[in-house]
C-alpha cells in the first residue's frame, strides 16, 4: 500500500465505523464472483461493514503480515491459497476493503499514545512507535461466516458456523514468524518490504527485536492453549483460548496448571443472538437488559461478551495495573461493537433455497413433523420464524448429566482458575460483586478484565449496570454418586476421569449446555456444541461413546450409529442427510475427525459424539429421513 493512500483509507474506515447503521453509502461489493447471498436481512453495504468493521483485534503489524511468507516457500502468507487453504473466505477489493483481505481480517489503527499498550511485553515496538501504525486482527465475521457449495453453486451464509481451521492458522503464523527470524534471506526480504525507503542498520536491527517479541509472546499463547486435541475445520476451543489470555495478562509467575484449551467447539451460529437470555454453548454470559450507549441501545451482557471474544483474538489490554472500577486500558473499540451488535440484531437466519437446492418435499416433510411432535423436540427448541427478530428465544439449558454429551467444554470452563495478580482485591463485576482471590476462578478475572476494559472507554457509565452479566462462584450443589459408575469408560487419563466425575456431580448453572430454536439449522454442520456430528441425518442415530459406564448404558447395540471418522472442510453440501460431504479422501487437506484416538482407540475427551438422542435411535430409515426434511423447512 502507497503511504500517500493512508489517511484517505483511515478516513473512509472511520466514516464507515461512524455510521449509523454500520453500513454508510460507500460503494461495497461484499461476494466474490460466482456467490450468491441468500435473503437474510442485510444489503451489500452492510454485509461488506460486517465483514471489515474492527473490534480492535490486533495480531500484526499491517505491513508484516502483507509481507510475511508461508515458513516453507516464498508464498505470501495472506495468499488466496493459503487463505483458502485454512478454510478463510474471500473478500473481493471495494471501499470498504481496497486491500482484498478476506473476510473478518480488520484493520485497526490509533495514532495517539493511548495505542502504546503492553509496552512491557513489547519494548521495542513501542519505543519505535509500531503500536500506533495500522495492524491486523480479526473481527466476528471470521468466524461467522460461512459458504455452502451444491453443484458448483456457491452461496454465501451469514452468521453461520466458519469451516475455518483456526489451531492450524495460529501454529502456521508462528512457524513462519520464526523461519523469518531463522531465515536470513527470507528475514532480508521481510525487512525490505516492511521498512520500504526507511531500511538501515538501525531500522533493520529494531524490526529483528521487534519479531523477535512477537514470536516470544505468540509462543507464550501456544504453550498455553497446548492441547493433544487436533480442532480441525469448523472448531475452536474460544473459551480456553481466552481465559488462557486472561491467566497471561495477569502477568503471574508459576501460574497453577491451568486447563488445556483441549475442548474445541463448532462456532455458534449467531442470528437471533439479541433475542436470547444465554449467551455461548454454556451460557458463560447472560443478555441481562439493554441501556443507551454512545445514542445506541445495546444489551450489556452482549457488550461484555463481545468484548471477551476481543480479548481473545489479539486485543491488546492491560489488567496488572489500575483497577476495572477506573478502567483497563485496551485496544477494544467499544463504538464498533456497539454498532455491530445493532446490525447483528436485524440478521435473519437463512431459508432453504429451493431455486439452488433440490426443492424440499412438502409431503415428506409434513410427516417429518409429527415425529418432531413424537418427541417433543419443541420442548427444548421452541419454534421461532425465519424473520422474527424481536420474540425472545425462550432457550433451554440443560445440565450436563442429562445431555449426555461431551461434557469438556463447560467443565473446562467451570473449573479453570488463575492467579490474579494486580486483580486480587477488586469485586467481581468492578462495582459489585464478590471480591476477587488471590487465585479465582479464571472467568472471574475475564469478566473484572472485560468490564475494567468496557468503562476504559466509557468513563461514563454507571457501574451498577454490570451487575450479574456472567455466573460467579463454584458449585451451588451436588447429584448422589451412583455406586460403581465408571466415568469416561474406556478412558486411561484418570485425571480427565476425575474432572468429569466433579462436573457431572455438581450442580451450577454453567454445567450446562443450551438448547435454541431451530431456524436455519440446515445451514450449520457440523452438529453439537463440538462438531462431532457430521449431519442431521446421523444427529438421529445413537453414539457409542458415553460419560459414564452402567450396565443398561452399554449393552451392546444393534442398529445404525453414529459415525465416529469423518471428513470435515469440504464446502460441498449434501441435501439429503444435510451436513457437508464426510468422505474421506486420501491425500486431500481435510480435516479428519476422530471420535476415538487412532492408534489406541480410547475415546478423546473432548470429542465425544454422545447426547441428544432422546430416543430417536427407535425411528425407521423413511421415518429419519421425513424428520430431517422437516429441519430443512424451519
Amino acid at each position: 500500500m502507497r503511504i500517500g493512500r493512508l489517511p484517505l483509507l483511515l478516513c473512509i474506515a472511520i466514516l464507515i465505523l461512524n455510521s449509523t447503521d454500520g453500513g454508510g453509502h460507500a460503494r461495497a461489493d461484499s461476494l466474490p464472483n460466482g456467490v450468491q447471498a441468500l435473503d437474510q436481512g442485510w444489503n451489500d453495504e452492510q454485509r461488506s461493514w460486517w465483514y471489515t468493521a474492527s473490534q480492535g483485534s490486533r495480531l500484526l503489524p499491517l505491513d508484516w503480515m502483507q509481507a510475511l511468507e508461508t515458513s516453507g516457500s516464498t508464498e505470501t502468507f495472506l495468499s488466496a491459497a493459503n487463505v483458502a487453504r485454512l478454510g478463510y473466505l474471500p473478500n473481493p477489493v471495494s471501499t470498504a476493503n481496497p486491500l482484498g483481505l478476506p473476510v473478518g481480517f480488520a484493520v485497526d489503527q490509533d495514532k495517539t499514545r493511548s495505542a502504546d499498550l503492553m509496552c512491557n511485553t513489547f519494548p521495542a515496538a513501542c519505543d519505535a512507535l509500531t503500536m500506533r501504525k495500522p495492524w491486523i486482527g480479526f473481527n466476528c465475521s471470521a468466524c461467522h461466516t460461512n459458504e455452502i457449495v451444491y453443484q458448483d453453486k456457491r452461496i454465501r451464509v451469514d452468521g453461520a458456523s466458519t469451516l475455518a481451521d483456526f489451531q492450524a492458522f495460529e501454529e502456521e503464523l508462528l512457524a513462519s514468524l520464526k523461519a523469518t527470524l531463522d531465515d536470513r534471506a527470507k528475514f532480508d526480504r521481510f525487512a525490505r518490504k516492511v521498512l520500504k525507503n526507511g531500511i538501515s542498520v538501525d531500522s533493520r536491527a529494531s524490526l529483528e527485536s521487534q519479531l523477535r517479541e512477537q514470536i516470544a509472546w505468540q509462543q507464550l499463547l501456544a504453550d498455553k492453549n497446548r492441547s493433544k486435541v487436533r480442532y480441525g475445520h469448523g472448531r475452536l476451543d474460544a473459551q480456553g483460548h481466552i481465559l488462557n489470555k486472561v491467566a497471561l495478562v495477569t502477568r503471574q509467575a508459576n501460574q497453577p496448571d491451568t486447563v488445556q484449551a483441549d475442548a474445541p467447539a463448532s462456532y455458534p451460529f449467531i442470528w437471533n443472538t439479541s433475542q436470547q437470555g444465554k449467551i455461548q454453548w454454556n451460557g458463560i454470559a447472560n443478555n441481562i437488559f439493554k441501556v443507551n450507549l454512545l445514542g445506541k441501545e445495546t444489551d450489556i451482557g452482549a457488550l461484555v461478551r463481545n468484548t471477551s471474544e476481543v480479548i481473545g483474538v489479539f486485543a491488546h489490554i492491560e489488567t496488572d495495573r489500575g483497577k476495572a472500577w477506573r478502567g483497563y486500558d485496551s485496544s477494544v473499540r467499544i463504538s464498533s461493537m456497539l454498532s455491530l451488535e445493532r446490525q447483528l440484531a436485524k440478521l435473519k437466519s437463512p431459508r432453504w433455497p429451493e431455486n439452488i437446492l433440490p426443492p424440499i418435499d412438502w409431503d415428506k416433510a409434513a410427516r417429518g413433523r409429527v415425529h418432531f411432535e413424537t418427541f417433543k423436540c419443541a420442548g427444548c427448541h421452541k419454534p421461532l420464524a425465519w424473520d422474527d427478530l424481536d420474540s425472545p428465544a425462550q432457550e433451554r439449558m440443560d445440565p450436563l448429566a442429562k445431555q449426555k454429551t461431551d461434557i469438556f467444554l463447560a467443565c473446562n470452563t467451570f473449573l479453570h482458575r488463575s492467579k490474579s495478580g494486580n486483580q486480587q482485591g477488586q469485586k467481581i463485576f468492578a462495582f459489585a460483586g464478590d471480591k476477587i482471590g488471590a487465585i479465582e476462578f479464571t472467568r472471574n478475572l475475564l469478566v473484572n478484565a472485560t468490564v475494567g476494559a468496557v468503562v476504559g472507554q466509557l468513563d461514563e457509565l454507571a457501574g451498577g449496570i454490570f451487575n450479574d452479566v456472567s455466573p460467579t462462584g463454584g458449585p451451588v450443589g451436588s447429584s448422589p454418586e451412583a455406586a460403581g459408575v465408571e466415568y469416561l469408560p474406556g478412558v486411561s487419563n484418570i485425571f480427565k476421569k476425575e474432572r468429569a466425575r466433579l462436573c457431572l456431580t455438581s450442580e451450577h448453572e454453567l454445567l450446562a449446555y443450551k438448547a435454541r430454536p431451530l431456524n436455519g439449522i440446515w445451514s450449520t454442520a457440523p452438529y453439537l456444541h463440538n462438531g462431532s456430528v457430521p449431519s442431521l441425518y446421523d444427529l438421529l442415530l445413537p453414539a457409542k461413546v458415553r460419560n459414564i459406564a452402567t450396565d443398561e448404558i452399554m449393552a451392546e447395540m444393534t442398529g445404525p450409529t453414529r459415525t465416529e471418522t469423518f471428513s470435515v472442510g469440504s464446502r460441498e453440501f449434501d441435501p439429503i442427510h444435510v451436513g457437508f460431504v464426510k468422505t474421506i479422501v486420501p491425500g486431500d487437506s481435510s480435516f479428519v475427525f476422530r471420535v476415538r484416538d487412532e492408534e489406541t482407540g480410547e475415546p478423546i475427551p473432548g470429542n465425544y459424539n454422545s447426547g441428544h438422542e432422546y430416543g430417536t435411535s427407535s425411528l425407521s430409515e423413511d421415518q429419519r429421513l421425513e424428520l430431517v426434511e422437516y429441519l430443512k423447512t424451519l
